[in-house]
Order: structure tokens, then C-alpha cells, then sequence
């Protein structure tokens, strides 16, 4: 065999309570597990005496697209013993790619990895192009991808604030096709953002229909997470029943204060769904506070027009106090502003470093002006290019749905190259669950958390060779320690590597040995199974 591990204590990925054994490998494969391998022969062995062998995690809510291109190693994964992840999500993915609206898109792509050169990266073509550019990149885990459907809408209608043309329509659902055809594992819409959001419940139920006729899912980042959150979750499940598609709803969050209890509601509104044979699930993040780009507080149709003309509207006075009363007094629509308060807003990226990691509310108080001018006044000047963090989930919630047997655990991590601070999510967000939720609180057992984040998310998105320990099986594992496994990552210093990640198996390969790169990049590019 290439690499013995005996002695573990097995948590296969099925639930079921942890045994001893031994697990060999060879060829990229698990061909053996069991207590008998006492006579078999490996070019490396170790012994896992003490400590818990894993499949590898999967991140089904990943924004490494670009990332990936650039810092292949991915290291804030590999190093939580991540060794698949799916990106394409929220709606936006890098491909398909067509030269009438490539300017829109690169515009919209650079909140995937602030501070990347995207010009080379973002080429003409399909998804089949930007998978084969993941592939020359050589990654150290496995990657697969949903295509975004903002990223076909503006591809076909650039940011127009209106419903497809019969002609339009056709075109995107043929792209959708194509996409599923060159391997995507289903389709992502970002419903809170533009173009995303100018799309009618019919246009999306027509392209999630193409994607049913290929076995794929339907993932959405809601109309609402927040108000109107529920109003949301029916459009989404409405359009899974109507289309034939499993649903997927992504990171999983009850937000604002005047909200927060309601994930009894949206759990029992699934439920129901599942009830009467729809296959929806979803996944979570276990953290207070999200991450976005700073515009998103704007009102649905304010950047239909783009980038430029909106940085000329925000420099006007007149325009500024029409948004200022619509952000204070407006409902129907995501308005983060409302939701997180400007003591809950913290700029994360933005060109002004002495920004970083400040509320809004105490840049304004330290600036002697309103929180809505510095807003306005940053995204006059840096547009998507500034992001925050916004604080508006509470701890019940996020117990709630993480124990709800549906729930898989993704990072929604938004990777930058050392501009600002990003959300300790991107690197701390499977040893967060491991050590608190499993280790501090006992919310969940530690078989169950790792069902969670291997054989649940490769069932639900036909990943069928990942997320369990079992002879035939790909070789991606976790070994750690589970009384010393914790997150160090913190909003302050959000980098910071976990602790108690032993070793990390992908492909058959060591990527990860006490903590520390091997170098190792045997990650492959995973398209949908026929």
C-alpha cells in the first residue's frame, strides 16, 4: 500500500458511533479498513493511537473561484482539513463568460478576491474554460462548481433592471444547459444582489427546470434572510416543487434583531417541504456576523444602470438624501443597514486602512460626520471594491439549525490577497464546529458533525466517490485530535491557522502534516457525474 494509518479511531461519515481500525491506501483509493491489516505492508505507515480519522470536509459553500487560480495551495482550507469544495455560489461563478457584457462581469467577480489582477483570469467560454484553468493551477483539494445564474443573466442582458425576452430567456436556459453539459453540479442564485435580484420567480423556475433535467440543485442565497425571510424560503421551495429540483438554501440565517427565534419557522417550513417529497437542505456558517460587499445595502435596481453612474449619483447631494430616507424607512427588501445597525457594520476591505476592522458608527463619531455619508462616500469611491462584516445573528439560531439533521456546514469564506480583514470564517469555520458545537457546548456528537460535513453534502450534491470512510472510497481524510482540535481565527487577527488538524489526506497524497503545507497538490477538478 502507499500510506498504512493504523490504530484510529474510525468516524466514518454515516453517524454511526466511532470504532477502531486500521485503513489502508493505495492508488488514491481506500482499499482496505478493518483490524486486520496487521500483516500488510505500506511505503509509509503511522499510527493514529488517540486520535480520529475522518473522511476529508467538504465545504459546499465556498468563494475561492478566483482564489484558487491564484493561491492553488488554499491554505486557510487545507489546513482546517477541508479537501473538497464548491464554489459558483451565491449566483455568481466564473463562466460562462461572453465579451458583450465581460466588463459588467469582471466588475461583479472582483468581490471574489479583492485585490486580484482579474484581466487574465476571467477568459471567454464556458465553465468547461474555467475548470480547465483550475486544473492547470494544479489545486491541493478537490473542486467543483455551480454555475451562477447572475453571471448567465448578465452574460445575456448585461445589468438591465427588467424580465428576459422570450429570446433572452431561451439563451440563458441554453447556457444553464451547456454548463450542466461541461459539469456543473446544479445552478446558485445571489437574490439580494444585482442583476440577481431583478429576476422574476418565472425566470428562475424556467432555468432551475433545465437544471432538474440534468440531476442538479437548485442552491439560493434568498430574496431574504431577514424580514422577509419567509416569504423567501416559499419562493424558494415553490420553485423547487415547480421545477423538479432539489433545493438548497444557502448559509442558513435568521438576521435582525426583530427576527431572530424565527428559524423555528424556516426549519418547520422545510419540513413540510420535504413532507410532500421535496428534497431541500441547506448549510450554515456558525458565526454571529456575515460578510458581504458594503453596496449591498443598497436598494434593489440603485446599480442597474452600473458601477460608474452610480458613483455619480452617490457624489449628488439631492440623490444622497432620497437614498438616506429610503435606507431609514423602507421595507420589502434586504436592507442590511436596518438590520445590523451602523454599530454592527464593520469594514472589513476598502482602501483606507485606517478604516479597517472600525465600525461605521465610530468612523463617523471619530470623523465628526453621519454614518450614511462615510457610506456613501466609500462607495462613491471604491464601489464593490469595499466590504463588510454585518453583525445580525443571534446564538438560538445559529443552535437551531445547525442541530437540524439537513444542515451541512459551509464557510462562505471570501478570500482576499492580505487587503484588509476578512471574516475568520475563511479559516476557522470546521475546527469552530468541532470545538465548540461538538467539544464546549455538546450540541452535536462528534459522529454526527462529521456527517455534516462529508457524507451529507457529497449525497446532496451527488458527490459520489467523497464523504465517507468505506473501501472504494477516494482517499481524502482528516486525522485530529479531538481535546485539542480549535479555531484560533478571531475577527481581530482572522488568518490565524487552526490547531489539532494532524494530518490531511487528499487524493491519497499528505497535504497537511502537523499543521504545516507538505507542498502536495493532488486535488482534482470533480464534474457532475452523468
Amino acid at each position: 500500500m502507499d500510506l498504512l494509518i493504523r490504530n484510529g479511531k474510525i468516524v466514518d461519515g454515516t453517524g454511526t458511533p466511532p470504532r477502531e481500525a486500521d485503513i489502508g491506501i493505495l492508488g488514491g483509493k481506500i482499499v482496505a479498513v478493518g483490524r486486520n491489516l496487521a500483516a500488510a505492508s505500506a511505503r509509509e505507515l503511522l499510527d493514529a493511537s488517540g486520535l480520529v480519522l475522518a473522511p476529508g470536509f467538504i465545504d459546499v459553500h465556498s468563494h475561492d473561484d478566483l482564489y484558487l487560480l491564484l493561491r492553488p495551495e488554499c491554505r486557510e482550507k487545507v489546513l482546517q482539513g477541508v479537501t473538497t469544495e464548491i464554489v459558483g455560489n451565491c449566483g455568481l461563478s466564473v463562466g460562462p463568460v461572453l465579451a458583450d457584457h465581460r466588463e459588467c462581469l469582471l466588475g461583479m467577480l472582483g468581490v471574489l478576491c479583492p485585490g486580484a489582477d482579474l484581466g487574465e483570469l476571467i477568459v471567454e467560454g464556458g465553465i468547461s474554460r474555467y475548470l480547465e484553468l483550475l486544473e492547470e493551477s494544479r489545486p491541493t483539494l478537490n473542486v467543483a462548481t455551480l454555475v451562477g445564474h447572475s453571471t448567465v443573466r448578465m452574460s445575456v442582458m448585461g445589468m438591465e433592471q427588467r424580465a428576459p425576452t422570450t429570446t433572452e430567456l431561451r439563451r440563458m436556459g441554453q447556457m444553464v444547459a451547456r454548463a450542466m453539459e461541461e459539469g456543473a453540479l446544479g445552478m446558485s442564485t445571489g437574490l439580494i444582489y444585482p442583476p440577481g435580484n431583478y429576476a422574476g420567480t418565472q425566470e428562475l423556475v424556467e432555468l432551475a427546470r433545465v437544471v432538474g433535467l440534468y440531476g442538479g440543485v437548485y442552491a439560493t442565497h434568498m430574496r431574504s434572510e431577514a424580514d422577509s425571510e419567509m416569504q423567501a424560503l416559499g419562493e424558494a421551495l415553490s420553485i423547487g416543487e415547480r421545477a423538479g429540483v432539489p433545493v438548497q438554501i444557502s448559509h442558513h440565517k435568521v438576521a435582525g434583531r426583530r427576527n431572530w427565534g424565527k428559524s423555528s419557522q424556516t426549519l418547520a417550513l422545510m419540513e413540510e417541504a420535504r413532507g410532500r417529497g421535496l428534497r431541500v437542505a441547506c448549510d450554515q456558517y456558525p458565526y454571529e456576523a456575515g460578510m458581504t460587499f458594503l453596496a449591498a445595502i443598497l436598494p434593489p435596481g440603485m446599480a442597474s444602470q452600473g458601477p460608474q453612474e452610480l458613483s455619480r449619483k452617490l457624489r449628488a447631494t439631492l440623490w444622497r438624501k432620497d437614498l438616506e430616507a429610503r435606507l431609514q424607512e423602507e421595507e420589502g427588501w434586504e436592507n442590511l443597514v436596518k438590520g445590523a445597525g451602523f454599530e454592527g457594520i464593520v469594514i472589513s476591505i476598502c482602501r483606507k486602512p485606517h478604516y479597517l476592522g472600525k465600525t461605521v458608527a465610530e468612523i463617523a463619531a471619530e470623523e465628526g460626520r453621519s454614518a450614511f455619508e462615510v457610506i456613501f462616500d466609500l462607495l462613491a469611491e471604491e464601489g464593490s471594491g469595499s466590504m463588510a462584516i454585518f453583525f445580525m445573528m443571534c446564538e438560538e439560531d445559529i443552535l437551531r439549525i445547525l442541530e437540524s439533521p439537513w444542515t451541512m456546514i459551509g464557510s462562505d469564506g471570501m478570500p482576499s490577497l492580505g487587503l484588509g480583514r476578512v471574516h475568520p470564517r475563511m479559516s476557522g469555520t470546521f475546527p469552530r464546529i468541532l470545538s465548540r458545537y461538538v467539544g464546549e457546548m455538546g450540541v452535536l456528537s462528534l459522529e454526527e458533525a462529521v456527517r455534516k460535513m462529508t457524507s451529507l453534502p457529497a449525497l446532496t450534491f451527488g458527490l459520489r466517490e467523497k464523504g465517507l470512510i468505506k473501501e472504494g472510497m477516494d482517499a481524502d481524510l482528516v486525522l485530529l485530535d479531538p481535546a485539542r482540535v480549535k479555531d484560533r481565527a478571531t475577527y481581530q487577527e482572522p488568518n490565524l491557522p487552526p490547531e489539532g488538524i494532524r494530518l490531511v489526506v487528499v487524493n491519497g497524497q499528505i497535504t497537511v502534516r502537523e499543521g504545516k503545507l507538505t507542498g502536495a497538490r493532488p486535488g482534482k477538478v470533480i464534474r457532475r457525474a452523468s
